[in-house]
């Protein structure tokens, strides 16, 4: 993945784009400006995606300065929308084959499958270890852990959370947890926190809350469904990452009821007092489907906190009274 998650490069980014511009799109422009992420530099090919009209323009502006390949994302889940998006997965296979100089085999997608099954797979294990009570780890080195999945080795990578793991099963068993067990259970949902973004979960657990779960693409969108392993031949493959990929409930989707369903669904499960939905500024599909989103969890009895910001540090003091009243209110 891209640098994107923090304020690096702001005034050179503002200098090309608008400057009411969500913080995720001026900080991977700010980035390359400032040659500040090492992904970008060494990469062959940044690959974009049109899940937003920010991202979409600003590819074109960014495409100056670095490789860039954007996949068209369908808005719909209609049979058409699923035609266009295997289409699209096959011109990417295409596109990876050239770049690489190698063949994408049958043999060697099945592998590939399997190995990021098993992370998701270890990553869904932690998930169910945090949701104990009292939660073994923090939400922030959760976020982090979900966050750094995007970046590091895969086989290292699951090995290393399959360890942390075994020990979140022996502090469970010890009755220890990162606070008392009456600390307000919250949840995250909305937009993804792309490393290093750490604020509003560092506002919400010093307030005295624990983060319990992640409803984002960083979070449970990531690692919900696996892709089908069942495929032998190259199509019957395709057709798997299509399918799953297709089930994936991003706020880019309309009519969107899937993600309404499982954010109540979420929050039940892990038995949270709250949720806390975050969207950066500007960043319209989260931030209007927080309407929706705060309704349906209304309706099952959950109440909701809709917070909007940005990468800056200026309005913390200000979350923070809002984080604090919201907790005095679900405790």
């Amino acid at each position: 993945g891209l640098c994107a998650g923090a304020e690096i490069g702001k005034e050179s980014a503002e200098k090309i784009l608008p400057r009411n511009t969500c913080a995720l799109i001026k900080s991977f422009v700010g980035f390359k400006l400032s040659r500040l992420c090492p992904y970008i530099e060494s990469c062959d090919l940044v690959v974009g995606e049109t899940t937003c009209d920010g991202k979409k323009k600003a590819y074109e502006i960014f495409e100056e300065y670095a490789p860039v390949y954007v996949m068209e994302i369908p808005q719909m889940k209609q049979a058409c929308d699923r035609d266009l998006w295997k289409a699209e997965v096959r011109r990417f296979k295409e596109r990876i084959e050239a770049v690489a100089g190698k063949e994408i085999t049958a043999a060697r997608l099945k592998e590939a499958i399997k190995l990021v099954n098993r992370r998701r797979q270890v990553l869904q294990r932690l998930n169910q270890l945090r949701a104990a009570v009292p939660t073994p780890i923090s939400g922030r080195d959760v976020l982090l852990i979900n966050q750094i999945s995007f970046y590091d080795d895969p086989v290292r990578f699951t090995a290393k959370i399959g360890e942390l793991c075994d020990e979140l099963e022996k502090r469970i068993k010890a009755g220890e947890g990162v606070a008392p067990p009456e600390t307000p259970r919250l949840m995250l949902s909305g937009c993804p926190m792309a490393v290093p973004n750490w604020k509003l979960p560092f506002i919400v657990e010093s307030s005295g809350a624990v983060i319990v779960g992640e409803e984002s693409c960083i979070g449970t969108r990531n690692i919900r469904d696996l892709v089908d392993e069942s495929g032998d031949t190259l199509e019957e493959m395709l057709d798997a990452l299509v399918d799953r990929y297709m089930r994936i409930d991003c706020a880019c989707f309309t009519p969107n009821q899937e993600r309404l369903h499982n954010v109540v669904s979420m929050a039940k499960e892990l038995e949270v007092k709250g949720v806390i939905h975050f969207a950066l500024n500007f960043c319209q599909p989260y931030a209007i489907e927080a309407f929706k989103v705060g309704r349906a969890l209304e309706a099952a009895g959950i109440p909701m906190l809709s917070i909007e910001t940005d990468y800056s540090m200026e309005d913390v003091e200000q979350l923070k009274t809002r984080v604090e009243a919201f907790l005095e209110m679900v405790r």
